[in-house]
């Protein structure tokens, strides 16, 4: 590129002693003018010896490297815009339980008949999640996970999360629905807080694909406050056409009456997260974590 570049400066009388020819293509300059640039034998030019006794067009190799250049800084650009997105998995989801950022397939305990089929259900989803993002669908569908703590229904839908981040050119988040709303609350009373409710949801309601963790928790069996429900409406108003993943204890009717109004039986916001969801069950499962410690056991 600087051999070209210092080419070009010469004085034009010692250009043209290196050829007659003019190159064919058109090049404007600032004006739109077609100005004639002219060719050279390869062979006559230092640091050109690769095109052998070819005539070449200087202006015609800078446009070139010019061209190579905008699509490297182009492509580099890209990548880092990727790379962007999928860290948010890792630097912006909110667990209660740090290890489920490690949960994959390949690490879920299949120990019973149901939880094969729960996992193989949740690969399923996997599947049918891709396809609707390589078909650009304008709607996707809500994965709702329901069964008692402990049985693995946060494990599954990390899972699925990873799996979607790792394979596509997608944002994800995984959030625990309590630890956001305490978040939220610290955020009050400490300006120097990024957690605010404007920070999560634009986060939500940006990702791609969104694990809302134990939904249902965070009140503790009695009706969610007018102000929980607000947030979570707001988010899920602007998920209409993205993929949201539940995990939770209750079933869909007490989360309706969780999330209802003294005015309204169903919870509107209940019947809009599920108005087109796939369940996968946890009935028989016992709680994994829940283990007997061996007392006589030496630790490693």
């Amino acid at each position: 590129m600087e051999n070209i570049k210092t080419l070009m400066k010469l004085p034009n009388n010692m250009m043209m002693a290196l050829t007659s020819k003019d190159c064919p293509n058109e090049h404007l300059n600032e004006y739109g003018y077609n100005i004639k640039y002219p060719l050279y034998e390869a062979s006559k030019l230092k640091g050109f010896e690769e095109y052998g006794n070819q005539l070449i067009c200087l202006q015609c190799l800078k446009q070139k490297e010019d061209t190579k250049l905008e699509q490297r800084i182009t492509d580099e650009a890209i990548k880092r815009e990727q790379n962007k997105r999928k860290n948010t998995l890792h630097h912006c989801s909110i667990f209660s339980d740090r290890t489920i950022a490690d949960a994959g397939f390949k690490n879920f305990l299949s120990l019973t008949n149901e939880e094969l089929d729960n996992a193989s259900k949740a690969k399923l989803a996997v599947d049918r999640y891709k396809e609707l993002h390589r078909k650009q669908a304008d709607e996707y569908f809500t994965t709702l996970f329901t069964g008692s703590t402990g049985v693995g229904k946060s494990h599954l839908a990390m899972a699925i999360l990873r799996n979607l981040n790792e394979t596509l050119d997608v944002e994800c988040a995984f959030i625990n629905v309590r630890y956001m709303l305490q978040h939220i609350k610290d955020s009050f009373n400490n300006k120097d807080s990024k957690y605010t409710q404007m920070y999560f949801i634009d986060l939500l309601s940006r990702v791609d694909f969104l694990v809302l963790d134990d939904l249902g928790n965070e009140t503790g069996d009695k009706e969610a406050s007018r102000w929980t429900k607000e947030v979570l409406t707001e988010v899920l108003e602007s998920r209409q056409s993205k993929a949201t993943i539940v995990t939770t204890n209750y079933s869909r009717g007490q989360l309706e009456t969780m999330y209802g109004s003294e005015y309204m039986q169903r919870s509107a916001l209940i019947s809009r997260l599920l108005k087109n969801v796939a369940t996968i069950q946890f009935k028989d499962t016992k709680d994994k974590r829940v283990k007997a410690f061996d007392l006589t056991k030496p630790i490693n």
